[in-house]
């Protein structure tokens, strides 16, 4: 069983009024009905994609005419017999100003939203980007990508559906790892550019969590990015599934001094302040099996900066003058089970 996400627009109306000016309902329903093909683009191209069993979600803005296109849409494919066929709203500004900062972010919760509750209920998942504004089709395939999911595109001069198939690249959400805090501070409320350029001053990535927020609006306020929102979500989404997942298997030693590397362990200089005892709070996690020393960073903020799926976290441990790099080894098997690890460590070391 198929979920398929269509970004809906007012293709039935534009198409149908060159044969009726300002149609009724009836008038578009009949085109629609005896000629599907020409009366709309996600009808032309569902019929192409789908099958009675699948579910239909027609995602469209809340301007009257979308509305309209979308009911009747909803109603064609029931008639077609179709079980499953929901029409859901779109908060899209048609303000331009508002287009970013309401309007492009609903539609990212929204789709997401619609592709974690169809993955929860262990569906595929397609997305029909044919119809919709061109921002819509663009962050359609984008969210595509990063959630795994297959993007759809009737390409109207062949008549043909072209299929983007996601990439295989793991997506790095690692900033929002370690600067969750500030994200959660700026989804509060509007926050005031002056309010968000004191924040960063502090931070050593500053210039990568501003490549995530937008320019200030007409209120000089500043509000994540639609992109940055995207990569917010999948985050959270890891989280929660970081916790359903199990623990890795225990690390069997009776003396943790064992999995402390040498150079940490016997240095008689550490230019890091509670450094070794550090060291000692993390080998004493079970699943952890090795903690290595790296390099030193001139920054004073302690913070996780990544974790791979091959179990490796790299944690920065500062004091008030510098930090240093160290690396931790665990048995986690895969990103969500490397990441519950990751939160423990958090936990324990109140970073």
């Amino acid at each position: 069983m198929t979920t398929i996400l269509t970004t809906t627009g007012i293709s039935l109306y534009k198409n149908t009024s060159g044969k009726y000016p300002s149609p009724s309902d009836d008038q578009l329903r009949h085109f629609l009905r005896t000629d599907p093909a020409s009366a709309s683009a996600e009808a032309n191209s569902l019929l192409q994609i789908a099958t009675a069993s699948d579910h239909l979600v027609f995602l469209c803005t809340e301007t009257p005419t979308a509305k309209r296109c979308a009911e009747l849409l909803k109603e064609y494919f029931q008639h077609k017999g179709f079980q499953h066929v929901k029409v859901v709203s779109l908060q899209f500004q048609e303000q331009e100003e508002h287009i970013e900062t309401q309007g492009l972010r609903n539609l990212v919760n929204t789709l997401i939203s619609q592709i974690e509750d169809a993955q929860r209920k262990q569906q595929e998942v397609i997305i029909n980007a044919t119809a919709g504004f061109k921002a819509q089709i663009v962050y359609s395939t984008m969210i595509g990508m990063i959630y795994g999911v297959p993007v759809k595109y009737m390409y109207e001069t062949f008549k043909k559906i072209v299929t983007f198939t996601p990439i295989a690249l793991d997506w790095d959400t690692s900033l929002f790892l370690a600067y969750n805090w500030f994200f959660e501070w700026l989804d509060e409320e509007p926050r005031p550019q002056r309010e968000v350029e004191e924040r960063l001053k502090a931070l050593p990535d500053r210039d990568q969590i501003r490549s995530m927020l937008m320019l200030p609006d007409e209120n000089e306020d500043i509000f994540l990015s639609p992109m940055g929102n995207v990569l917010r979500q999948r985050f959270i989404h890891e989280t929660e599934e970081a916790e359903l997942v199990n623990w890795p298997p225990e690390v069997a030693i009776d003396n943790v001094d064992e999995k402390i590397a040498f150079s940490l362990l016997k240095s008689k200089h550490h230019p890091i302040k509670d450094i070794l005892p550090t060291c000692h709070k993390l080998a004493e996690i079970p699943f952890i099996r090795q903690v290595i020393g790296g390099h030193f960073e001139n920054t004073a903020l302690s913070r996780i900066k990544r974790h791979d799926a091959d179990g490796t976290i790299y944690l920065l441990w500062a004091d008030d003058e510098k930090a240093q790099n160290i690396i931790i080894q665990t048995t986690s098997q895969g990103k969500p089970q490397t990441l519950k690890v990751v939160n423990k460590i958090r936990e324990i070391l109140e970073i």
